[in-house]
């Protein structure tokens, strides 16, 4: 059982996917921004190496267990509260957040020195997955 808070998280860029996958696969935790947006609002998948890690990082931001995506590549959707609390993990500034302008160009580094982007009570969690009917 690992520690979610010891884990590196990072996020990533929309055209970063095999980025954040490599990431997860090395044992950090990646929150991807997603293509499709929930209510106007970004939203983001998070990843990491294995399903165990994956709910235990998906807990530590408040998600519950039951909102795992098991498709080909197993992830929770973050929104909202869910997502803005994955970002802080990140490094990401709150103001940023709230303002839904999510970009390399205005991400705080999760790391100093890394360059930006280098590296969300809902009852029920919305479906987001593009492959899926709405």
């Amino acid at each position: 059982m690992t520690d979610p808070a010891a884990t590196d998280w990072r996020y990533f860029q929309t055209r970063e996917v095999a980025l954040a996958r490599d990431w997860a696969a090395q044992g950090g935790i990646a929150v991807h921004e997603n293509l499709v947006k929930f209510r106007g609002r970004h939203t983001c998948h998070l990843l990491a190496i294995d399903e165990v890690s994956l709910i235990e990082a998906a807990v530590s931001v408040g998600c519950s267990a039951r909102w795992i995506h098991r498709t080909r590549t197993i992830h929770f959707d973050l929104v909202e509260i869910h997502l803005e609390r994955a970002l802080v993990r990140c490094g990401i500034s709150g103001a940023l957040i709230r303002s839904q302008s999510i970009s390399p160009s205005t991400a705080t580094p999760a790391v100093p020195g890394d360059p930006p982007g280098a590296d969300g009570d809902h009852r029920s969690a919305p479906r987001l997955d593009p492959d899926r009917q709405r």
